[in-house]
Parts: structure tokens; sequence; C-alpha cells
């Protein structure tokens, strides 16, 4: 092909990590029209190669071209502007968010359409996929499959004329996948250059023109798909020969060890089956036939109902816990969620799994622990310099053989394994499947979900296929293979009310229990808090719900809602304000010795000019300590609100000066019993609420906060979001600090400090996640109603001052338990 035609040049590429070279002087090259393979063991750098070329990562050396114009900047957005696309093997999606919201942010600006319009235009990009996935769900609460196929459809819809597919199909079923590959094969005849890298060998073998194999950083040949077998590209890819892919299946199969009898859930129904000593069983069937759900419920992951029994005893699955104790073990699909904790070294994973084996009366024996990782690591084939190492620094085939260690260090009766090779490269496949095997034939049976028909067929003694949560067709022994598999998956037959009642299930309800799941939800909870108390109140006493009570009390919170906005907005981006009370009180100390009757107009201007001053300082500073400093939130904010006590205690060391007596006026004044301020609080908060739902800015700080690492690949500028949360914040703080100043009508130096809990308080009550990502405004409005009528009722009650901290304290438990409880609820759906 001529040179002209390319679509993406990268020339002599290096990439160096701490200890690793992951890429040496790289050149690869990808033409309008081609779809271009790039294949290679797990480490070999393919994922960095593309990261560089998507502009996620920068290249130590070398140089990357797209659409013949050099990348005009190091940055995901650049890149999508100048027409490449990336569907990463590990969505970059924001769990925290929409569907709709993901692939608005996916796009570039151009792309984009309006709010009003976003609902509908997203549901037509998603239809791609063919899959039903609801636009205006959660992110959160998608499978594994769906996440995936919302992360294809957001690099779709972006035009592009470079798109990258890494991984596409690992937690795909035949049907789906059959689906991207005519989609990937229209692109191509459109002349879209695609790039297309995949750890199958036969769906590569099916879809590409041309095949580079990277190992350990450096290109070991780039071949036409005619003029090489599959076993070379193996060879190339293992560097070594992989004669036996799948070791031999089991000779003699012994006694039942698990029985299932009538398990259901919203998902599958009444599924029973034997699995005996030394049998591999595998599950198949299109995505979302129910067969995840059930290796998951069998593994206590999700609920059931039905009898399952381990060597003829009964056994509790109600939850992971309990079903292994009883010796049933889940391997699960997702290993950087629920596998292992990738920020922890392979021994601590390791050896949390063989407690049993190394501790005696609480204590941990060193050495058995050190015997113990170390003869598994040798095991399983485990490449690291060290055990000691963290597990997110392995290849993805390194940290499924630690996920894989870790089942099996669990001392399993039944090994339930959910897409045990997801994501891996065929030499680590070949170890992971004799491994199983080996399992198996030591006794424990062995029971595999997978979406790869011809693993299945060459792993397994016996394959159940599920359709409408049903298992329509059962294989054994040499009948299984890949078209047998298919075959059944799509034609198998189920009763019509089976069908309806398992598609059906997870509908019926779920509006409301996503709704008080979700962000909104926990206002609910506090509102009718709101009124038990007003009602508490009223019985006590006639005068809680006169106008001048009323009047009374909104005054009171009007700080606390100012406060408690920049307190969410800064919680949304993962942060946390601690300085939000000590600034609010240098703030009104500042305005004693300016906004004062003895002065001029001008000198209120001098001094409402350098409360400004000092907010925003305090802000940025707060923003550069975590940003750059790499200063924890708590740290950092601790910092300064030690500085600003003992600057407002410099100032002042007691309470002085005046306010002046008309801004006092103005700022207490109202319309009827409500106090203006108040009406500005809500429609701030109303106006946050919808500027968080509904501008870019809003998916933005809500997306850093959701996740830093997949918010940079969309775009967003997690830096500059960070920085300018944590001014607004003060900002908000400074508007609090003048209603505060009206309040107390004197330069009081302690009159702030206890509004850091009230307004963390507040925002925690009103649903926010103290991780970022998740918070609603509304929320925070009910969350500051409810701490000042929770004060004022106890109050009224003749309660003492302790219990206007213990009542607050006491809700928030309960309403944090509610919400918590109506969040697994709604997951086990």
């Amino acid at each position: 092909m001529a040179g002209s035609n390319a679509r993406l040049v990268m020339r002599g590429v290096t990439k160096r990590f701490p200890g690793v070279l992951a890429l040496d002087r790289v050149d690869f090259e990808v033409h309008a029209g081609e779809i271009h393979a790039l294949v290679g063991g797990n480490g070999a750098g393919k994922s960095t190669l593309m990261a560089i070329a998507s502009g996620a990562l920068k290249p130590d050396t070398g140089s990357v071209e797209i659409g013949g114009r050099p990348i005009a900047e190091v940055s995901p957005t650049a890149a999508r502007r100048q027409g490449l696309a990336i569907a990463f093997q590990h969505p970059a999606l924001l769990a925290d968010l929409t569907v709709t919201e993901n692939l608005m942010l996916s796009v570039p600006e151009a792309k984009r359409p309006r709010f009003a319009e976003a609902t509908r235009w997203a549901r037509d990009k998603l239809a791609a996929m063919g899959m039903p996935i609801d636009p205006t769900s959660s992110v959160r609460t998608l499978t594994l499959a769906e996440k995936q196929a919302v992360e294809i459809c957001g690099a779709l819809a972006c035009d592009p004329e470079v798109v990258i597919f890494d991984e596409p199909t690992e937690p795909f079923m035949a049907a789906e996948t059959n689906r991207l590959f005519d989609g990937i094969r229209g692109l191509a005849a459109r002349g879209v250059a695609v790039v297309y890298i995949s750890h199958r060998l036969p769906d590569v073998f099916a879809l590409a023109d041309r095949i580079t194999v990277l190992r350990d950083g450096q290109i070991r040949g780039t071949f036409n798909r005619s003029d090489v077998s599959e076993q070379e590209i193996i060879t190339r890819v293992a560097g070594r020969e992989v004669t036996a892919l799948f070791p031999d299946r089991a000779g003699q199969l012994g006694e039942p060890v698990l029985r299932v009898r009538d398990l259901t859930s919203d998902r599958f129904a009444g599924v029973s089956v034997d699995v005996a000593r030394h049998e591999i069983v595998g599950l198949a069937g299109v995505e979302g036939n129910g067969q995840r759900e059930f290796i998951r419920a069998l593994g206590g992951a999700t609920r059931s109902s039905g009898q399952v029994a381990v060597d003829d005893r009964p056994v509790d699955v109600s939850s992971p816990r309990r079903a292994r104790a009883s010796g049933i073990v889940l391997m699960p699909q997702e290993r950087h969620i629920e596998g292992v904790a990738t920020i922890h070294s392979v021994r601590e994973n390791l050896a949390v799994a063989a407690t049993h084996r190394t501790s005696r009366a609480g204590v941990i024996a060193p050495q058995s622990e050190e015997r113990i990782v170390r003869r598994e690591i040798a095991d399983l084939g485990v490449r690291l310099a060290s055990p000691d190492v963290a597990v997110e620094t392995l290849s993805g085939g390194n940290q499924q053989k630690v996920v894989l260690g870790r089942s099996l260090l669990s001392d399993p009766r039944v090994l339930l394994c959910d897409e045990p090779t997801q994501g891996i490269d065929v030499g680590v496949r070949s170890d992971i499947y004799h491994r199983l095997r080996q399992t198996a034939d030591e006794g424990v049976p062995v029971v595999v979900l997978s979406s790869d028909n011809v693993e299945l067929a060459g792993l397994c003694d016996r394959v159940l296929v599920f359709r409408a949560g049903r298992v329509v067709a059962e294989l054994v022994g040499d009948d299984i293979s890949d078209d047998a598999i298919t075959a059944a998956s799509l034609t198998g037959t189920v009763t019509k009310h089976v069908e309806q009642a398992t598609s059906g299930g997870r509908a019926r309800g779920s509006r409301w229990r996503r709704f008080l799941s979700g962000e909104q939800g926990p206002s609910v909870f506090l509102l009718a808090a709101v009124l038990a108390l007003g009602l508490v109140g009223a019985t006590q006493n006639e005068r809680f719900l006169s106008s001048f009570n009323i009047g009374s009390m909104l005054e009171l919170l009007a700080p606390l809602l100012f406060l408690s906005a920049g307190q969410l907005i800064v919680m949304l981006t993962g942060g946390i304000d601690l300085s939000v009370g000590p600034l609010s009180g240098a703030l009104v100390v500042v305005a004693s010795f300016y906004v004062s009757d003895d002065y001029a107009v001008v000198w209120w201007i001098v001094g409402i000019g350098l409360m400004t001053l000092l907010a925003v300082a305090v802000g940025g500073a707060n923003g550069i300590l975590v940003r750059f400093a790499a200063a924890a939130p708590v740290v950092a904010t601790l910092v300064t609100y030690m500085a600003l006590q003992g600057l407002s205690l410099v100032m002042r060391d007691v309470p002085g000066g005046s306010i002046a007596d008309s801004v006092t006026a103005l700022l207490k004044a109202g319309i009827g019993p409500v106090p203006w301020p108040v009406l500005v609080g809500v429609v701030l908060l109303l106006g946050l609420e919808l500027a968080s739902r509904r501008t870019m800015p809003g998916l933005y700080l809500r997306g850093t906060g959701s996740n830093e690492h997949a918010a940079h690949k969309l775009g967003i500028p997690v830096g500059r979001v960070q920085v300018l949360a944590y001014v607004a914040g003060s900002v908000c703080t400074l508007f609090g600090a003048f209603l505060l100043a009206a309040q107390i009508g004197v330069g009081d130096p302690t009159a702030g400090t206890s509004y850091t809990l009230a307004s963390i308080t507040a925002v925690v009550l009103g649903g926010a996640s103290i991780f970022g990502g998740r918070g609603s405004f509304i929320g925070v409005l009910c969350g500051v109603v409810l701490l000042q009528v929770t004060q004022n009722v106890a109050v009224f009650a003749g309660l003492s001052q302790a219990w206007q901290y213990w009542l607050p304290g006491l809700m928030a438990l309960a309403a944090t338990g509610l919400f918590a409880q109506a969040q697994r609820r709604s997951r086990a759906w």
C-alpha cells in the first residue's frame, strides 16, 4: 500500500517505566480501509503503544502522525480531534455517570449533542451493538459486557478516521462478537483504518488483513494474513513452542460433589445440575441469558433461592463469605474490582486467602506464609521480581494467575471460574487450562463460564447451554464443539412463560428501586425525617410552627447552605475541605475591620475585596497542595484549617469590631418569614444541581471524582478541575461568611469552627460519596434543613446540648444505612 494511504504512523516509539522498557523503537502503521491486527503476550507493550497513539501516554522518544499530520499535543482530546478513537481493554468509563453522560464525554466537542437531545442520541449510538442498554442507567449497574459495548459505541460515535479496538470481544458471547465483526468490516469498507488487538487468534485470522506481532516491547514481524499460520503466530507471540493448548479430558468421573436443585433468581429459573468429582463443567449461552447470574449465585454474589449441597450437605450461598465457608469459591470475572486488591502486593493478595493455613490463635507465622506464597507463585508460573511488588504492576496474565492462586489457596471443594482467561495471551491461557485440569484431577470439580466457545470445547467434559434463564442443551464429551454450542445458544427452546418471567424480572419495580438507590434517593429519607421531626416539634410546643420560629430556623441555616454547597463541589472531585469553617470565621474577622458603621462605603468595598482575595487564595492553595504537591486532601486542608484559625486569632484574639447595621439589616431581610438569602441559597443549590447534570463542566466535575484515570483518558482536564473546585468551594464559603457576619454582628475568630463538621455532615446526609463522583445539591439542601430542624426540636423538647450533636449523628448513621441497603438491593437485582 502507498505510504500516503497511511492513516496512523508511529516511528521510533520508545517508552520506559521504572525498571521496565515497555517499548523499544517501535515502528507501526495502519492504512485506510485496512484491518491491522496487533498481537502479543501480556506485557508485550500493545496497550502501551495504543495509549501513546491515543494521546493517553507521552512517549519518551518517537513520533505519531494521525491522518498525515503530527499529533498536535499529547492528549486524548487532541487525538480525537485529529480523527483517532480508541475502545480500551478496560473500559474508560465513569461508574457514577450515566451511559449517556459517558458517551457525550467520549466524543469531540463538535460532535456532542445538546443535552435536551442527548438521551435519544445515545440510544441511536448504542444501537450499533444491538444490546438493550438503557442510556439513562448508571454505568455502575452494567455488566462487564454492557460496559464494553458502551466503550465501543463511544469510540464509534466519534466517526473516526482511525479506530483502535483493544481486546473488544473478551466479555462477549458469539452473537455480540459476530455483530461487532460485521461493524468492523463495515468501517474498513468505508475507508476507516482499524487497529484490532486480541489474544483470540481465531478472531484475528477471521478479521485481519495484516498481523503484527509485538513481544517484549519490540516488533517481531508483520505479515499478510494469508502468508502465515496460526501456529506460527502462537510461536512468535509466546517466544516458544506451545504444543498442547488444552489438556486431556477427565478419564473417569467420580461421585457427584455439587448438587443444585431449582436454583432461581430474577435472571434464571429452576436450574438443577450435578457436578461430579474430577469434572469440568462449562456454562455457555448468548450474554444476558442467565448463565453469569447463575454462577455468581452459586458463589453467593447475587441473590437466589433453591437448594445447593456440597458432598450431600446443604450449604448457604446467601453471600460470598458463607459460600466460601461451605467450600464453594468463586473466581470472579472483573479481577480489578472483585478479584484482587491491585494496590497491595502479590504476597498480601495470596496470603489473605491462606490465613487458615498460616495462623494460629489469630497470629500469622511468617515462615509458613512465605513458604505457601512462594510455592503458589512457582506452581502458577507468575513472573515477577519479588512477591512484594504491587499486583497493579504485573501484566494482565500474571494478575489473572494471582486471582486463580487466591481461589486455590482458599481450599475449595468446588471451584467456580467466571471468564478465567479473559484478556490474557495464549501461553498464559495454556498454563491456566492445565492448572484447572490439575485441580479437577485432584478431586475438586470446576465450573467454568466462558464467552469463548472454543475454550469451552477444548477444556470441558460437559457444557450446559443457557437461554432465557434455562438450561436448553447439555453437550458431553466429543459432542462439544464451537458450532454445537453456538447452535444450541441460538436455537434452544424454553417455555414462553419462563422467558417472560426472566426477561421481565429485572424490570418489575426497577424504576422505584433505581431511584431510591440513586443520587436523589437519600433526599426522600431526609424529607421523611424532616416531616417526622416537625410533627414531634409541633406536638411538643405550638410555637414550633410559628412564623417567628420558622424564620429563625431559616436565618440560622442560611450560612450552612452556602458552606455545604462549596463542600459538595470539592467532594465531587474526591476531595474534602476541612478549612471551610475557619475560613468563614477569618472572613468575618476581616469584615469586622472594614464593613463597619465607623467607615465610609469605600472601605466596605476594600474589605469585601480583601475577603474575596483571601477566599480565592485559600481555595487555590488547597487545590495546588492536593493536585501538584500530591498532598492528601485531609492533610492539605487541615494545614489551611490551622493556618486560618491562627490568622483569625492574630487579627483578633477576642471578639471585637462590629458589622454595619445597614448590612446586617439587609442580609436579614426577608419575604414573609423567609430571609431572602435563603431563597438565593436554594436557587444556587438548584442551579448547581442542574449544572452538574446538564453542562459539560458539571460532567467534568463528577467525572474527575468518579475515576481520575478514566477521566484523563476521556480528555477531562483533571488537574484544572480539581484546583477550580477548591476555589469554587471557597467562594461559596465567602457568601456564607457574609450571612454569618450578619448573624453574630462582631468579628469572632472562633465563629466558624463548628461549620466544618456541620457542612460535611449535611453533604454526607445528602448521599454524597466521600470518594467522589456522586452527590446531589438537592440532597445537601435536605441535609441542611434536617440538621437545623433537629437542633430546633431538641431545644423545644428540652433536651441537653449533647443531644444536638447525638441526634444528627444517629440520623446520619440511619440514613447512610438505609441508602447503602437500597444500593445493595439494587445491585442484587
